[in-house]
This record gives C-alpha cells, sequence and structure tokens, in this order.
C-alpha cells in the first residue's frame, strides 16, 4: 500500500494533535524532523515514533493500511488508557485528513 500524500501543513498540524492527545515531546526539533521526514515528496517516512503516551513504541504511521495516517503501539504496551489514547489520537487524525465536507446549500432544508 502507498502512504497517504502529506503536505507539510498536514504534517506541521499532525504534529499539533500528537502533542495535545499522545504525548509528542512539543519541541521545535522534533516538529521541524516530522514536518520533513513525514511529507517528503519522493520518500516519506512511513513510520514515526514520537508518542510518548503511547510508551516506546508509540509510533505515528502512514503506510497505507488504515487509508490516512494513524498510531498505535506495540500490542504488549497496551492498556485501557492507551487505548483510549489512540482511539481519540486516530480520530483527530482521520478529521484532519479526511474533513467532512460542508453541506451544500442545496442539500439544506
Amino acid at each position: 500500500m502507498r502512504p497517504f500524500p502529506i503536505t507539510p501543513e498536514q504534517a506541521d498540524a499532525a504534529y499539533t494533535l500528537l502533542v495535545f492527545h499522545a504525548g509528542a515531546p512539543d519541541d521545535l526539533g522534533e516538529r521541524h524532523a516530522f514536518v520533513i521526514h513525514v511529507s517528503h515528496p519522493d520518500l516519506p517516512c512511513e513510520e514515526y515514533r514520537c508518542c510518548r503516551s503511547l510508551g516506546w513504541g508509540g509510533k505515528f504511521r502512514n503506510n497505507g493500511n488504515f487509508g490516512v495516517p494513524y498510531v498505535d503501539c506495540y500490542p504488549e504496551d497496551l492498556n485501557e488508557e492507551r487505548l483510549r489514547i489512540i482511539a481519540t489520537t486516530n480520530k483527530a487524525l482521520r478529521d484532519l485528513f479526511l474533513p467532512t465536507p460542508a453541506p451544500s446549500s442545496r442539500n439544506q432544508i
């Protein structure tokens, strides 16, 4: 599967979500590295380890498995709190990468 194409602006917004929801380091150097790696036009990074709240195995993945980028962690590190973090973060990432189109005026009653 092919990675979802990510613009630098989307990568920056995704990193903000990772900081807020998944405990990624709120560090300008880390943000810059993330943006460069995941939005590279020729060789986009398919996985990036950055999610502290998800343990050492917490990763942002863009490998095409679920259509859009997502986060996960090592199965042995899963617990209720991490499952909640993963669900919340992945919903925010889906909303970022697949925004719901605004209803057209023709569809309104």
